[in-house]
């Protein structure tokens, strides 16, 4: 079981996990981000867990979508 996970910076980590705890066990940098700042991200760099939780600092905006919005879209 594995998924990639994009960082706030831009960056894209691989995360493997074990398919029976679901556990993680391995976190490796796949891709940099064109905005990324941090000079740590390097491509094939094993990330430890604390390097990739959200930075505390950093507040979400939320984004409301209506079923009116989704009606005013055309497709293509």
């Amino acid at each position: 079981m594995s998924y990639n996970l994009t960082l706030q910076c831009g960056c894209v980590v691989y995360v493997a996990c074990d398919p029976r705890t679901g556990l993680a066990h391995t976190r490796i940098l796949e891709a940099r981000g064109p905005g990324c700042q941090s000079r740590k991200h390097e491509i094939g760099l094993r990330l430890y867990l604390w390097e990739i939780l959200p930075d505390p600092a950093y507040r979400t905006r939320p984004v409301f979508v209506s079923d009116s919005d989704a009606a005013h879209t055309t497709a293509i």
